[in-house]
């Protein structure tokens, strides 16, 4: 089985995206999408620059064979004057036609559904949704999640710290293998990623020793962050297994698709 996880920057590097999707869609099994948009109000019109409203749909054209699920964080996201109120912003997973579904579900960990307040980004609603499917003799439930951003120096927090603490709180409830994967804005060292290991889950990033999930096409993307007042920062985006997952290849190829890079893994019961 492959899952891919991947924090689209909203399409805003647009072909290149598709492209990616499109060549990997005929060998992948799952998708776990973080900051997706879904111009569910109406028809607007796409600006020359910067999201893609309509990212959902186009998403859902390129894998016709995929059961999506999709989880809204912020209805009508205020991020940008010029697309005020035209795009919900959330998570979705896309699930190859065959495999069952056997479960699924969301929630947050951090604030809630249009808890946003425009451009506090500490205000944001962090989701966190799964499916669960057959896995050899068990059951894996594979949860997709989007940490919040802020503070912006990605380090711990009584917030961050507890946002971990929920998502192992409620995968604890589940029985089989389990499988959590997406964009954490935290880095390696920090007691908030830390946590996982204790928990019963293997840190791939680190066991398969990862440069960065950041890539070079983020320099170009934002060379402010050289810089800027905290720096560049190499990591964001993980993924933890249970033990029962016999994991046959992990990589997280430099792919300028985004502002982050894509996890891929090859997994067996």
């Amino acid at each position: 089985m492959k899952i891919i996880s991947l924090n689209t920057f909203g399409g805003n590097v647009f072909e290149p995206l598709m492209q990616f999707v499109e060549k990997l869609a005929a060998d992948t099994d799952v998708f776990c999408f973080q900051e997706i948009m879904n111009d569910a109000h109406g028809e607007f019109p796409q600006p020359e620059k910067g999201a893609r409203l309509t990212l959902l749909k186009e998403l859902v054209k390129r894998l016709p064979d995929f059961q999506m699920s999709f989880m809204v964080a912020q209805e009508k996201y205020d991020f940008d004057a010029n697309e005020k109120g035209s795009s919900d912003e959330g998570l979705a997973i896309f699930v190859r036609n065959g495999i069952s579904i056997v479960g699924r579900g969301n929630f947050f960990i951090m604030n809630g559904l249009n808890t946003f307040v425009p451009h506090d980004y500490s205000t944001l609603g962090s989701p966190a949704m799964f499916v669960q499917i057959p896995f050899g003799d068990t059951m894996l439930t594979i949860c997709n999640v989007h940490g919040n951003s802020e503070p912006a120096n990605k380090l711990d927090s009584p917030a961050r710290l507890l946002q971990s603490k929920k998502i192992i709180d409620t995968l604890a409830h589940f029985k089989g293998e389990k499988m959590v994967m997406g964009d954490f804005n935290l880095f390696p060292d920090t007691e908030s990623i830390k946590m996982f290991e204790p928990a019963g889950y293997k840190n791939l990033i680190k066991e398969y020793e990862i440069a960065t999930t950041r890539g070079s096409h983020m320099r170009k993307l934002h060379p402010q962050f050289e810089h800027g007042k905290y720096g560049f920062q190499d990591f964001a985006d993980y993924t933890f297994v249970t033990p029962g997952i016999n994991v046959k290849s992990f990589e997280v190829p430099d792919e300028p698709i985004s502002d982050h890079l894509p996890m891929i893994i090859k997994i067996e019961g």
